[in-house]
């Protein structure tokens, strides 16, 4: 594929991958505000214990094919029908042991009233994992339009018309897990209508395919372990509660987060695979990317961390109040979180995926042992930690692609020096306007403050805040597209002749 071709393809595939992210973000916002006041800490908490168990499900039993064939340089039908025979084996194997341990799995996440939750989610990892292939093979094809479009309708049809419905009627963690059940069938229908790949199944095949699938797979439980120990951690030692009060607000911060990096994250996969032997323009678009990507959610979750309480409060209600600290936490987290969103695919994209792996397997231990350590302390102040182990993993990761891309440190530092001003400014008014404002009042302002200084920061002094290969990404392609244009002549920068 040329270069052209590519950052065509690319730059479209971005811009459905956004405004589809947003238009996702906006609608689980919505309903899981409303699902979050109808079924309160506990039920959500119950919930979110069978959610942990089918996503570790999913891991195994996806097997890493969907990333495989991502991947691959060239796929033919024998690929995806060894894809298929494969994550049809090992997710059925997977459901039924998740059935069978049932009864010890809810006695060890915290009680009998969970064995059913559990098996549900045991007969739902197949379909789970098989729903993964076509939503790859699009990925694959930049088919992100589609792809949008099938997960928000399904989302917004069957958590509006089933999720919500079951939660008013007093169905309690049932309302997520069935909802959660026909999204994902939905899904799994919808994406194979679009790319109608072979059903013809397999066991023998590439042996790549199956050799990175399971590195992938490696690193996708290592990052499920990093991801959700401290979930089982807090369910064991703080209560099923708690639990959902943990749950309820990292799902509320992820959610903005989703909205900015998801779409960059799934299209850096495919366009990084395509650059994996051309490592100085793959470091050129890393750090276009980078840049962009923490100065997009740096100030944001800046804002929302100074302001976790009230945002919380508004949205939730009281019943949610000990939620609120806890999002502050998290959101301090999410400019960290950003950075390996668009880290991770790279390193993937040049098969080094077992730096990945490395990297959250030690910070994981050191949130485990930090969590287990700390069990009789407060769980608003334990949750700093998770920022702490971002961090860490943050800098593991990005020096072991530094080298493989031989990337100079100050081009990085270049790159997210003006997200780092832009979030210090916000900080700083946020900080000032919560000393003379009540709470809610306070973020009011601040919010508006903010957005009006960094707009015009961005608009008197573009070249020292973005980084400069953003500048020329941006400037070179927008000869090709009027909206670029446009956002050149409001940033007062100069087009590519």
């Amino acid at each position: 594929m040329g270069g052209q071709d590519l950052g065509s393809k690319t730059l479209h595939a971005l811009k459905w991958g956004y405004g589809g992210a947003a238009a996702r973000a906006l609608a689980q916002l919505l309903i899981q505000t409303l699902l979050a006041r109808l079924l309160g800490p506990e039920a959500f908490g119950q919930a979110m214990a069978a959610v942990l168990v089918m996503s570790i499900g999913w891991i195994l039993s996806e097997g890493g094919f969907g990333t495989a064939l991502i991947q691959k340089s060239e796929i033919d039908d024998g690929d995806i029908g060894l894809a298929l025979g494969w994550v049809l084996l090992l997710s059925s194997a997977t459901g039924l042991a998740v059935v069978l341990a049932s009864p010890w799995l809810a006695r060890w996440l915290g009680g009998s009233e969970l064995q059913g939750l559990i098996m549900a989610a045991g007969l739902l990892i197949p379909l789970q994992a098989l729903a993964n292939i076509p939503a790859s093979l699009m990925r694959r094809r930049f088919d992100v339009r589609r792809s949008q479009l099938i997960f928000l309708v399904s989302y917004v049809v069957v958590y509006g018309c089933v999720g919500l419905p079951l939660a008013w009627a007093g169905a309690g963690p049932w309302a997520l897990i069935v909802a959660a059940g026909l999204q994902t069938l939905a899904n799994l229908l919808g994406n194979y209508a679009a790319v109608r790949h072979t059903l013809r199944m397999r066991l023998r095949g590439a042996q790549g395919l199956a050799h990175f699938g399971l590195q992938v797979t490696g690193s996708n439980v290592m990052g499920w372990i990093g991801e959700n120990t401290d979930r089982f951690l807090v369910n064991r030692y703080w209560g099923v509660q708690a639990l959902g009060e943990y749950s309820a607000a990292l799902s509320l911060s992820r959610a903005p987060a989703g909205m900015l990096v998801s779409a960059a994250q799934s299209v850096t996969l495919v366009s990084a695979a395509r650059l994996q032997d051309d490592p100085e323009r793959l470091g050129r678009n890393f750090l276009a990317l980078l840049g962009v990507a923490t100065l997009a959610t740096g100030p944001l979750f800046t804002l929302m961390a100074m302001h976790g309480p009230a945002i919380v409060q508004l949205l939730y209600g009281n019943r949610w109040a000990h939620a609120g600290p806890l999002f502050s936490a998290f959101c301090a987290s999410l400019p960290f979180y950003s950075v390996l969103a668009v880290s991770g695919p790279v390193l993937w994209a040049i098969n080094a995926v077992r730096q990945d792996t490395l990297a959250q397997v030690c910070t994981f231990a050191v949130l485990a042992l930090g969590f287990y350590g700390l069990r009789s302390w407060p769980l608003t102040t334990v949750a700093w930690l998770v920022p702490l182990v971002y961090l860490l993993r943050t800098v593991w990761i990005y020096t072991a692609l530094a080298l493989r891309l031989r990337l100079a440190h100050r081009r990085a530092l270049r790159a997210v020096a003006g997200a780092l001003a832009l979030s210090a400014l916000v900080g700083a008014v946020s900080l000032a306007c919560s000393r003379v404002l009540p709470p809610l009042a306070a973020m009011a302002a601040a919010t508006a403050l903010s957005l009006v200084l960094a707009l015009a920061a961005l608009r008197l002094w573009p070249q020292a805040l973005l980084a400069p290969e953003f500048v020329a990404l941006l400037c070179n392609r927008a000869r090709d597209s009027a909206g670029l244009a446009r956002l050149c002549r409001l940033l007062r920068l100069q087009p590519a002749a």
